[in-house]
This record gives structure tokens, sequence and C-alpha cells, in this order.
């Protein structure tokens, strides 16, 4: 179309370049070009619209792995975090019992480390923001428009380089209209949530806002026998505001704004016990039960996120001009707990404070549709991450580390301070070109440069020498600094051969800079190598039968050199590089045979090994080993129907099954040798919900039932017998973290 500035236009344009802090104006257009943050989440087929290629299209155009959920669809389900899709995906884990630390994992790609200026290889963003720590993901989600999950390397369009996937949470934008709506649900454990928003115009037509909050508190539901109350207790409170400016039809600019605060005592950590049944007399009133937590510490936690962005959207030159200024903060605190002796002091104590600060700007053009298209762009990120480790240990006489270590109740505390700063620059762009009208070819890279420093004290408050068995020398200063480079392209052939039948093949690579060695007493400032990864991956997306059936398919094969792994062999926190190859497909289909039915069903999987991982530090192989947090085989059915009343109500009754095979948990797979605790690292989850919808469809009434078959599922265990016991004795002592028991209640959802 003409490009027309008039004198009001112009006025708005320069107000939204200085807002957003860029040097060229960004405003948004209404066309299919670029993203539409206020358009309906859903088309009239049910679709769910994406921008995972930085343009508005179904989750069967785009051409590689992604699925996608509906806000709404969440809130019914009562899927309020990243944990919870779980129950939705199969082939992921997303698991934040440990609040010191989240553990995601797509396609085996995962990190377990807490170290300042490493990267996680599975990135989580918020409306296009960057979250720089993986522990943000204790964040719940709330008047939502949607959430995308990516598999694979995106090193192309994204903001932040990954190798393994990403996560992306659209949440709702102002709407020139007034609208409003609430949510309460009450569950078992004295679990109580609320959810509401309320939108409305400032100005008619020119400027909205929209602001929503939640709420979140439970008792708990895990048992303590040494301890009053019950274990995974929490209270938190969340809130966004946001304001929509649209002085002309061509001009778009969200300011956003959010803060939430969450305290409690930790989430599912139990003790498990491999081998000869031994509990020593110092465990205190120990219980073996599913769901039990043998410590004395409440091991308490709290954490504040707040930040905000300012995007705005400018319909230029036949296209559309993007530009997002994001701000994030982190501070946190948490402290978690390995087994107790009888006078309530625990035998490993550990402490993280946690605080980060990060500035993100983005700028990028997506050019008009047509026979050849575009989206070009530049990113920077600047963060200061900073990160306190408290290590408390009072090991059991008996055990493997050396008596000369001071024992309870004169606590061997060791602490180490990590301070961090990361500068990444990247250019990207990617483009389509129309060979035929069902042949595309799509090709683009990313040019990544980050660079990064640390300083690193580390020392002991307890003992001014050498602490024998921890490799700690008394007192470490050191400083580093390096620069990463990667350029990372995508390769992508689109075929339709009829309507509704999409068949792509893609190569991809993706890239995780470096990052300086967890190895946490001896050298802090050794290089460790950047991550690199290579996927293949074909696949095929349709919808058949009259709409009645959609099935899509993937097959994929990718490897990371230079596994960015970390353990905690040999009682010293460390990282190094090592391989991994996965391999794997993963299917999803949806059958509507009548209708107001829903039926569905996912399955995923996962072939993979390290195929080179040597810890230097404990000097043992691991080559061979089956992949961390992979389940082999892991699937989902689900099952819905909107059957209507005769007073025009409906009655709604959902149901799901999730199902994943046994994992390993560390790099040694020795979970596997003990069956008692390897069998429960399997996950058969039964949910079901019945939604009461009155007939003016203002309020929802909904029963709902979580893992109702109560069924004890392992998501991650760390071996810990060397502070308890000599190793090899037949006794193997596992620090767990676990799902959580069966919930039930009610929700109620009202709106005008």
């Amino acid at each position: 179309m003409p490009f027309k500035i008039h004198t009001s236009t112009a006025i708005s344009a320069v107000l939204g370049a200085l807002m957003i802090g860029v040097s060229a104006p960004a405003m948004a257009q209404a066309d299919a070009a670029a993203p539409q943050e206020g358009a309906p989440q859903q088309s009239v087929s049910g679709d769910i619209i994406v921008t995972a290629q930085r343009r508005e299209s179904t989750v069967r155009e785009v051409p590689f792995s992604i699925a996608a959920f509906g806000g709404e669809d969440l809130r019914k389900t009562q899927v309020f975090s990243p944990t919870a899709l779980t129950q939705q995906m199969p082939g992921i884990t997303v698991n934040t019992s440990d609040k010191s630390l989240s553990i995601v994992a797509i396609r085996g790609n995962v990190s377990t480390f807490r170290t300042a200026t490493l990267d996680t290889p599975v990135a989580y963003f918020m409306d296009d923001v960057y979250y720089v720590f993986n522990n943000d993901l204790n964040a719940n989600f709330y008047d939502i428009q949607r959430v995308e999950v990516l598999r694979g390397p995106q090193g192309t369009l994204f903001g932040r380089n990954v190798v393994g996937g990403a996560i992306a949470v659209i949440t709702n934008n102002p709407e020139m209209k007034e609208d409003w709506y609430g949510q309460v649900t009450a569950g078992n454990g004295a679990y109580v949530r609320t959810e509401g928003m309320v939108n409305g115009m400032l100005v008619d037509d020119k400027l909205a806002f929209r602001a929503s909050f939640s709420t979140e508190t439970s008792n708990g539901l895990i048992d303590t026998p040494n301890q009053k109350g019950s274990y995974g207790k929490t209270d938190g409170v969340a809130m966004r505001g946001k304001l929509l400016y649209q002085p002309t039809d061509t001009l778009k600019i969200v300011l956003s704004g959010d803060y939430s605060y969450t305290e409690g005592n930790g989430g599912a950590i139990g003790l498990g016990i491999g081998g000869v049944q031994r509990i020593p007399a110092t465990f205190g009133d120990f219980d073996d039960g599913k769901w039990t937590n043998n410590d004395f510490s409440r091991s308490p936690y709290r954490q504040r996120l707040r930040g905000g962005y300012l995007r705005g959207d400018l319909e230029v030159l036949g296209g559309t001009l993007t530009a997002i200024t994001g701000y994030r903060l982190n501070d946190s605190h948490a402290t978690n707990d390995d087994v107790p002796v009888a006078t309530q002091v625990p035998v490993f104590d550990r402490r993280q404070v946690v605080k980060n600060r990060s500035f993100t700007q983005e700028v990028r053009f997506a050019s008009a549709p047509g026979r050849f298209s575009y989206v070009v762009g530049a990113y920077y990120l600047s963060a200061d991450v900073s990160t306190t480790n408290i290590f408390n240990y009072s090991p059991l006489p008996g055990s493997a580390v050396p008596a000369s270590v001071r024992r309870n109740p004169n606590i061997t505390n060791i602490t180490r301070v990590q301070d961090g700063n990361v500068r990444s620059f990247a250019v990207f762009g990617e483009g389509t070109f129309e060979v035929t009208d069902r042949l595309s070819l799509v090709a683009g890279g990313r040019y990544t440069s980050d660079r990064k420093k640390i300083d690193y004290h580390a020392f002991s408050t307890t003992d001014a020498g050498t602490i024998p068995g921890f490799g700690f020398p008394g007192e470490v200063l050191a400083s580093g600094g390096k620069t990463w480079n990667a350029f990372t392209p995508r390769v992508t052939l689109k075929y339709e051969p009829i309507d509704n039948v999409n068949l792509y093949a893609t190569w991809a690579k993706g890239f995780k800079s470096g990052g300086f060695v967890d190895n946490a007493y001896r050298n802090p400032t050794i290089p460790l190598e950047p991550e690199k990864a290579q996927n293949y991956e074909i696949g095929a997306k349709t919808r058949l039968f009259n709409n009645m059936l959609d099935f899509n398919v993937a097959l994929f094969k990718q490897k990371t050199k230079n596994l960015q792994n970390f353990s905690g062999a040999g009682g010293i926190a460390h990282t190094y590089n090592g391989t991994l190859e996965m391999k794997g497909w993963e299917v999803e289909s949806v059958i509507r045979p009548i209708d107001g039915l829903r039926l569905t069903g996912n399955y995923t999987h996962l072939i993979g090994t390290y195929t080179d991982l040597r810890d230097p530090l404990v000097n043992l192989d691991y080559s061979g080993n089956p992949a961390k947090f992979a389940p082999r085989d892991s699937f989902t059915l689900g099952a819905s129907y909107d059957l209507a009343m005769g007073n025009g109500a409906k009655l709604i009754p959902q149901a799901d099954f999730n199902y994943s095979s046994r994992i390993s948990t560390d790099d040694a797979n020795t979970l596997r040798l003990y069956e008692n605790l390897h069998n429960d690292t399997k996950g058969r989850t039964l949910n079901a919900r019945l939604n009461y919808e009155s007939a003016d469809g203002r309020w929802t009434l909904g029963v709902w039932g979580k893992n109702l078959t109560n069924n004890y599922q392992i998501v991650n265990a760390d071996d810990i017998t060397a502070f308890l016991a000599v190793p090899g004795n037949g006794t193997t002592y596992w620090k767990i973290f676990t799902n959580t028991p069966r919930t039930y209640g009610l929700t109620l959802s009202i709106r005008p």
C-alpha cells in the first residue's frame, strides 16, 4: 500500500520511538504481515494462531515441531504454570520442585547447573522478552493468550540463540472495549487460587488499559514426620498492568509492567534408599512412605520477579517494523536441606541467593506477504547475574567424608559468590521464496556474539585452612572473561501436495555460548566450550476427512557437541563438556468424529545417548549412557465433549491420561540399579474435569481432579551417599524430587 504520514502520525511515531528507546519509530499494522497481539487466539476452525516465525500462522503452517495451547483452554484445565505443561505435552520435562533450580528438558537437552553466566538449552520467553535464569520458571500463568512450545534448535528468529527449544508465553493485550473476568479455585490442602482481569478504554479507540492478577496459597500435601505441618506450602501473588496506545490505524504501542512474589517451603522432596534398607539412628523419626519429607528444616524459599517491556509496531514500506525493549529483575532465596541428623542439623544444607538484572532490545522488520517475504532484525542483551551459594556440610560419622572435616554441631561452611556479566549482540534474517503455489524454500541465519565475564570469590567461614575431601584450598579470588561467536543457519523446504497437507524438511543449527567451569573450589575461570547443535527434521502436518482428523508427525536427529554438563560427583559441583546424540519422532493427532466431541492423542519416542562424556574430576567415562530426563516412550490421551443442555447451557466432561517410561537422572545412570527407585520414575497420571457453562456464557462451574489414581513418580534424584555412609556398602541414599499427590477441587469463573 502507499506510504503516507500526516502530522499527527509523525508526532506519534516520534513519541513511540522515544518510548521504545531506538532511533527508528515503531508502529503496528493490522494485516497478517506481523503478529497481531490483540488478535483472537483461535480462528473459526479452532486453530490457535502462533507467531513462532514472527508472522501469524497456524501450527500446521510452521515447518518445524511446535505445540500451542490457548490461554482459555489452559485455565479450564487448571494448567497454571510451566510445570503443568507436562500434563499436556509428552516428552518434555519441567520440574520446579527445587526452587533454586528449574529443570527444563526438550528432546534430552537439559541443564541442571546454577552457574552464573551459563545459559539454558531451553529458553523461556514472556511476550518476546528473554528470562535469563532458569528458576524464573517458578512464575505462574495468568491472563495469557497462548503458550507456544518449540522443539529443537531456535538459532534464527528467536531473541536468544538456543539449542534445545523454547517456551514462549504470550499474555493478553488491552483491547478497545470494556471487559473483565474473575476466577476462584479451591482444593484440598487448603489450596486457593484466584485470577482476575479488568480491561477498559481511557480514550475512545486510542488508549486502553488492562490490569490482571493472580494469587495462590496452599498448606501443602507432603507428610513431615519430624516437624509440624506439611511440606509444599506456598503463598504467592502476581500482577500485571498494560497500556495500549493506538492513535492511528498504523500505530500500536504497548507498555507493560509486572510483579510477582512467592514464598513457601519447597516442592515435593524426600529421601530414597536403594539397596539394603539401612536407616541410621541419627535420621530421627524416619518414614519411608511415599510423599514424605524427613527433613527437620522447612527448606524455605522466596522469590521476587518484576520487570516490564515497551513494544512498538509500525506499518511502513509495505511491511511491519517492530521494536521491543525489555527489563527484568529476579531476586530469589532458596534453602534445600538433605537428610537431617537427630540434632536437627542437616547433613548437607544448600542455600542460594540469585540476583539478576537484564536489559534486552530487539528490532525487526517483517515484509508484507508475497512470493518473496522476509524477516530481518537485530538483538541485544545486557545481563548482570549474581549467585551466592552457601554449603553447610555436617557429614555423619562413618561416611566417606574424611574425619578431619568437623561435624555437627560445628557445621563446616563454604561460601562461593559468582558475579557474572553477559553482553550479547545478534543480527538475523530469514526469507521465504514461493517457488510455486505449493512449493516454498525458507532460508535464514543468525550471527551471535556473546561476551561474558565473571568475578569469583570462594571461602570457608569456619575453617581457615584446607578442607580435605572437597578440594578447597581455603580462599579463592579469581576473574575471567571471554567472547564466543557463531553463525547458525536454517534451511527448510515446504511442500503442499494437496490442500491441508503440508510436508517439510529442515536443517538447522543452534548455539549456546560458553561460560566458566563450575569446579567450585579449584579454578573457576577455566572457559567452558559453547554448545553447538545440528538438527535434521522431516515432518508432515495434515488436516483430513473434512476437518475430522488432524495428524502431525515429525522425525528428527540432533547432535549436540560440547554439551555443557553438570555433575556433583566427588562432592564438588563442577561442569564439563560432552557430546549428545538424540533421535526420535513425535506424533500429534486430533479427531473430531461428531460435533462437540474432541479426541486427542500425542506420542513421543526418544533415543538419546552420550557418545562422549568423560568427567575429568572423578576420572569416569559415561559415554554410551542414555540421556538424562529423556523418557524413551511417552504419550498423552485426552477426550472432551460439549453436551448441549435443554436450557441452552453446556455440560463439558474432560479427561486425559499421561504416561512416560522410566528415565535416568544422572550421567552414571545408577538409579537403574535400584528397581524400587527406578520404577518410580515412570509417570502414569489421570486427570479429569466436569464443567457446567451457563446458557448465557457468563459463568462456569467446574469440578476437577488431578492425579486421580495417586500415582507416585520420581522426577529427579541426587545421590548423596557420600555424606551419610561409605559408598559400596550395599546402601545408596538419594535426595528425590517427586510429583504431587492427588488434588481435587472446584473452580468458578464469571465474566460479563
